[in-house]
């Protein structure tokens, strides 16, 4: 085979293929390669094909780039809904966060990187079958693991652009269940709160009830005590019952009885004394509690306002678009399903042209220099099978070489061998007492 055909520069035309050749590689536009690119076509067999072949991969390259370009609308503004503070309502954004939005393109041109090269491995990698537009059920079955592909991608590519075409509507959702929840959080925590504040005053008033009753026995006592103390002087005069005055025995009992009051009293107002300090300090920290419940009632709120805040992201709006959006969101994603899965189905539609069989004189001049050669015999396993053969040139060339060489090496060393057998033999007859050994 002539070396002049290659498989990255087609040959230079003669004269009489001139009006076959429809341009060079050097006449298409960037844009147009770049679509032949995304189809997975190559574009030095295309140069040398009519116009329809080129029409049908710029227009698979041009939805595989489509659905790129969407790939990295829809990611970048899913991850901006992922990355973005959740410092406002959602009616109440605060303008745009600019570290977000970095951090979103970022992520949303890898991801829509990832998507292009997955679509345009689909692409290329799905056959034209049989050859013609009639989509048979074998190669449905043979396309199917790319269908599931296409449909997962379209499904991912969907949600975020669903929420976007709809973010009027889903931000007022989003505003109404945000105030709705922090009105339930601001319940729970209005309600803890009043259970403490009830909790606090009841041990408030037993404390105070009990220091109160500490103070009211010291008075009685001291009333009692007084009241002593009259008798005592009414006993001195002689205005008791006894009717004799001075100091006499029963004067004297009642001051043995009036000192050991005083006694007991300045006893019990030292113990009483001691546990009022107790009370009074468990009586300071339930009041200091009690005070501080309306700046801790203030933290929950400012904290459930946060919380309520946060029901924003992303899994949450697909939730309230699907629930708001009735049949838009399904219809969203039939759209970009059918944009994802289109070129498979056209691309099982097409029909063979002239540059499918341009690409298999390729392959075959390829194999053909590889010593690669499609054998036309077939080959029963014995099971209703046939086995298709293919003969590999350049290995049996290199069996065949190696063969040659180990036989030469096999003469060769015979003939050695032989050599030294005739050398040996001649020197044993010539003196054998040099080689019998002394004993």
């Amino acid at each position: 085979m002539s070396e002049s055909t290659s498989p990255s520069a087609p040959p230079t035309p003669t004269a009489s293929q001139d009006r076959y050749q429809y341009g060079s590689l050097g006449d298409v536009g960037l844009f147009t390669r770049l679509l032949w690119y995304c189809a997975g076509a190559d574009a030095q067999l295309l140069v040398r094909c009519p116009n329809s072949d080129r029409v049908k991969f710029q227009g698979l390259g041009g939805v595989v780039l489509t659905v790129g370009v969407l790939a990295f609308f829809s990611g970048s503004y899913a991850f901006y809904t992922v990355f973005s503070p959740k410092d406002a309502t959602a009616l109440g954004e605060s303008g745009v966060h600019w570290p977000s939005v970095g951090m979103s393109v970022f992520f949303g041109l890898v991801w829509s990187l990832i998507i292009f090269n997955i679509d345009r491995f689909i692409v290329s990698s799905t056959s034209k079958g049989d050859g013609t537009d009639k989509i048979t059920w074998s190669k449905l079955v043979n396309a199917m693991p790319r269908f599931i592909m296409a449909l997962i991608i379209g499904v991912c590519l969907s949600k975020p652009l669903e929420i976007k075409i709809l973010e009027s509507e889903v931000k007022s959702a989003l505003e109404k269940e945000q105030k709705e929840f922090l009105a339930q959080l601001n319940d729970t925590s209005e309600g803890l709160v009043a259970k403490e504040r009830a909790r606090l005053r009841e041990q408030i008033d037993a404390l105070q009830k009990r220091i109160d009753e500490g103070d009211k026995t010291i008075e009685t006592r001291r009333l009692e005590i007084q009241q002593q103390r009259k008798n005592l002087e009414l006993e001195a005069e002689g205005k008791t019952a006894s009717g004799s005055a001075g100091r006499g025995p029963a004067w004297r009992d009642k001051r043995d009885n009036l000192d050991r009051m005083e006694q007991e009293l300045e006893r019990d107002r030292e113990a009483l004394a001691k546990k009022g300090t107790l009370i009074g300090d468990e009586l300071k920290e339930a009041k200091a509690a009690l005070a501080a419940l309306d700046d801790k009632l203030a933290a929950e709120k400012a904290s459930n306002l946060q919380v309520a805040r946060h029901l924003d992201g992303l899994m949450k709006r697909i939730q309230v678009s699907h629930e708001i959006g009735g049949l838009i969101p399904l219809a969203i994603m039939l759209l970009l399903l059918s944009i994802e899965t289109g070129p498979i189905f056209f691309k099982l539609m097409l029909t063979k042209g002239s540059y499918d069989y341009l690409e298999e004189n390729q392959k075959r001049i390829v194999r053909a220099k590889a010593g690669i050669e499609p054998d036309a015999r077939v080959v029963s396993d014995g099971q209703g099978k046939s086995i298709h053969i293919d003969l590999h040139h350049g290995v049996n060339a290199v069996l065949a070489e190696e063969r040659r060489r180990l036989d030469t090496e096999r003469v060769l060393a015979e003939a050695v061998h032989d050599a030294v057998r005739k050398k040996t033999t001649a020197a044993i007859e010539a003196s054998p007492e040099a080689f019998i050994k002394q004993g």
